[in-house]
């Protein structure tokens, strides 16, 4: 346990360290170094893919097929990664960023200006990809990392955390920027949450499990990213093309992410015919259903297992729950009991039916004829994520660079005292 304490120890003071020397490096400098990883990933892919086959191999059987899915990558996740890191590199930079500025009465300038975190605790499960994804935003922000990936894809997350740090080098500035805890004892964890003097933020992405353990143990404020138990409401005057398409790919382009739907709710005056559109496509791509009585009698294959577990069920997997409902009010009050407030979509042609799912549903994300896939950083022009919080302080939804800064006040004066 000593050399474990030493090790977080040692961890921490580096992030410590180098969030300070973050504050005043340049724009160019921080950018030399996001632009010079992008290359490093093109130029070390053989490598990559590599450890990631060796990740992959260890893996095999003993994880699930999302789990593997989520582990492997590929030329294009690579590309996409590296092109990620460009898109960040090239954005303007929110730290100085006023916010906002006036004059007090008594001729004080007062200001409120974007500044970074400092250091952060970034703890996600087996996707190599976010390891880039997390050290690229967090530099961009000006906050140094910690990043802990899940033991399933530490040969992946080590080079890409190396690659990272390799530029950091190459361009003289502090390589503790990013680091990587590689000793897979959860001991060490639970002794870094305990680091509220060093670490200013911890942001867990992965399971409930996960992320319910991290925030018990933590003496840091935590950014939950629960899980995604995201809905797709199909109204009585949806259009049934843009139905069919939408439920489709928010349930099958990518089974194992958050962002795919999890529930489909059935206005029940949708006829037969179109009901049977819909569940039976969805059925043919292999997409076993869950629901109550009444859509086990309606629905043929549908499967009614006795409770309502169903419905908080993060499949991430081809699952998925299916309810039939009177109306938009009760599509929304079923939301409001069961969703983990991520990502809900609503079909629907009638503007007060999108008006009142748009004001009455509290998730992050709400789409209006359009899948919930889309709840991402980069769809969003983030260019990347950390996570998509679900909690409302102080971040929400999927958080790019921005939200991975604080501010202060800067008042300016000429001698004022106050009476």
């Amino acid at each position: 346990m000593d050399s474990l304490q030493n090790l977080a120890d040692v961890l921490a003071s580096q992030a410590r360290s180098a969030s300070g020397n973050l504050r005043t490096l340049s724009e160019n400098s921080r950018k030399a170094v996001l632009l010079r990883t992008a290359e490093l990933l093109r130029e070390k892919k053989s490598e990559i893919f590599e450890k990631n086959r060796l990740d992959l191999e260890n893996n095999k059987g003993k994880i699930s097929d999302a789990m593997l899915d989520r582990l492997t990558l590929n030329e294009a996740r690579l590309e996409a990664m590296a092109c990620g890191v460009e898109e960040i590199a090239e954005f303007p930079t929110p730290i100085g960023k006023v916010l906002e500025k006036r004059t007090l009465a008594n001729g004080i300038d007062i200001s409120r200006v974007a500044v970074p975190i400092g250091s952060v605790f970034f703890i996600y499960e087996s996707r190599p990809n976010v390891t880039i994804d997390g050290a690229a935003l967090c530099f961009k922000a000006g906050n140094a990392v910690i990043l802990r990936g899940g033991k399933e894809s530490i040969y992946s997350s080590s080079i890409l955390a190396e690659i990272f740090r390799m530029a950091l080098r190459e361009n003289d500035v502090d390589e503790n920027a990013v680091q990587l805890v590689e000793n897979p004892d959860h001991a060490l964890v639970s002794l870094l949450l305990q680091k509220n003097d060093e670490i200013d933020l911890v942001i867990p992405r992965g399971g409930e499990r996960l992320i319910r353990a991290v925030v018990e143990q933590s003496k840091i404020p935590v950014i939950k990213h629960f899980n995604g138990i995201c809905h797709v409401y199909i109204d009585k005057s949806a259009d049934m093309e843009k139905a069919l398409s939408i439920v489709m790919n928010a349930k099958t382009q990518r089974t194992g992410v958050c962002n795919a739907m999890e529930c489909l709710l059935l206005h029940k005056e949708l006829s037969d015919e179109n009901v049977n559109r819909i569940v039976s496509s969805l059925q043919e791509k292999g997409v076993e259903l869950f629901g109550d009585a009444y859509a086990c009698a309606r629905v043929p294959g549908v499967l009614d297992i006795g409770d309502e577990s169903n419905y908080r069920t993060e499949y991430l997997a081809l699952k998925a729950s299916v309810r039939f409902v009177d109306s938009v009010e009760q599509a929304c009050e079923h939301i409001e009991k069961y969703s983990s407030r991520h990502t809900e979509a609503v079909v629907a042609e009638d503007v007060s039916v999108q008006d009142y799912f748009v004001q009455n549903v509290d998730s992050s994300s709400v789409m209006v004829n359009a899948s919930t896939r889309f709840a991402d950083g980069g769809e969003y022009g983030l260019g990347a994520e950390v996570g998509i919080s679900t909690d409302k302080l102080h971040a929400r939804g999927p958080m790019g660079v921005e939200s991975l800064c604080t501010y202060k006040w800067i008042l300016r004066g000429n001698g004022q005292v106050r009476g």
